[in-house]
């Protein structure tokens, strides 16, 4: 507990560290030439300070960063995977529209096309084309 309100003093301090920045760059009657070059070194200052280390074992909040463990899956290499369990011949794609979402495998010459809600989905389908069966479009 006084680890954890040792945290949230020093992420109050670095938040006021921050604000007491952003004051001081930003004048009132900046020309609208000058703004985008305070954004970039506002950015710049504010990506070299680092926020204080939150406590060990406490769970990921929302706006924390996740650990090195934790890290969200890569998109584009579960794409890779999937599109190599698919085999080589066949070309993965990831549509949205709305609320939807859905994968869709094509294989050429073939005239063969597959959509499906996710991958548990395409894969049976596609393993049954790989074997032999399937119908064209």
């Amino acid at each position: 507990m006084a680890e954890e309100n040792g945290y949230e003093r020093e992420l109050a301090e670095y938040e006021t560290q921050l604000a007491q920045y952003l004051q001081e760059k930003l004048k009132p009657g900046l020309s609208s030439s000058t703004i985008p070059l305070v954004a970039r070194s506002i950015a710049k200052e504010i990506a070299r300070r680092e926020p204080p280390e939150s406590p060990e074992g406490q769970g990921d909040a929302e706006g924390e960063r996740p650990e090195e463990g934790d890290k969200p899956p890569d998109f584009e290499a579960e794409m890779h995977e999937l599109q190599a369990e698919l085999g080589e011949d066949w070309v993965l794609r990831f549509s949205v529209q709305g609320d939807d979402s859905w994968l869709t495998a094509e294989k050429e010459p073939e005239g063969h096309r597959v959509e499906a809600p996710d991958a548990q989905g395409l894969l049976p389908i596609v393993e049954a084309i790989n074997e032999g069966g399937g119908r064209r479009r």
